[in-house]
Parts: C-alpha cells; sequence; structure tokens
C-alpha cells in the first residue's frame, strides 16, 4: 500500500512538471540545457524543447499510475503478481524508446540550423 502511495506521489510530482514545461515554461529545469552558454542556447527553440520535455514527463506520470493501479489490484488480490511482469517489460520498453524518440525530436525539429 505504501509503495502504491509512493508512486502516485512520484506521478503527481511528474505531472505537474510536465504541465508546466509543456506550456514553455522551465527551461531551467532540463538537464544540460541549463548548463549551456547564451551561444548554445541559441541553437535550440526552446519552447520545441521544453513541450518535448513536458511530453515525456507527462507520458511517465500515466505509466507510474497505471503500476500504481495495477500494484493496489495486486494488494487487493484482485491481479496475481505474476502477471505485473508482461507490464513491466513493456513499461520499460516504453520509457526507452519515449527516450530516444524525445531525443530524436529535439536533434531534429528544436534546434536550429
Amino acid at each position: 500500500m505504501i509503495a502504491e502511495i509512493l508512486l502516485i506521489a512520484i506521478a503527481v510530482m511528474f505531472l505537474i512538471l510536465g504541465i508546466f514545461l509543456f506550456n514553455g515554461k522551465g527551461s531551467r529545469l532540463i538537464a544540460g540545457y541549463n548548463m549551456m552558454s547564451e551561444k548554445e542556447k541559441k541553437q535550440y527553440d526552446e519552447k520545441k524543447l521544453c513541450r518535448a520535455v513536458g511530453s515525456l514527463c507527462i507520458m511517465c506520470c500515466v505509466m507510474l499510475a497505471v503500476m500504481a493501479y495495477m500494484g493496489y489490484r495486486v494488494d487487493t488480490g484482485a491481479m496475481k503478481e505474476e502477471s505485473m511482469l508482461p507490464f513491466a517489460l513493456s513499461f520499460a520498453a516504453v520509457i526507452i524508446i519515449a527516450v530516444i524518440a524525445v531525443n530524436v525530436y529535439i536533434n531534429r525539429k528544436a534546434k536550429r540550423r
């Protein structure tokens, strides 16, 4: 039960951060971008960069909320623990694919040429 509460709390934090970034604010929270010089920052469209990272945060929020729900179902006996393995593997795959997709998007669309 405590694990589900912790997952929901983390999901809410991801949601707040995702909404904040998706609105084009909070670029200083993006690792790497905040350490760039002003000359390097001018190479990126800040709004697109924030939207891409915000989308990733919102997706993580949804995945964590689903994982918390499934954990709750296991705790209440409505679902077997073994049936969570396919979801856990797909969860990891979706996160990895999303991170790669956001990285490609940032390098192709958010970077000014």
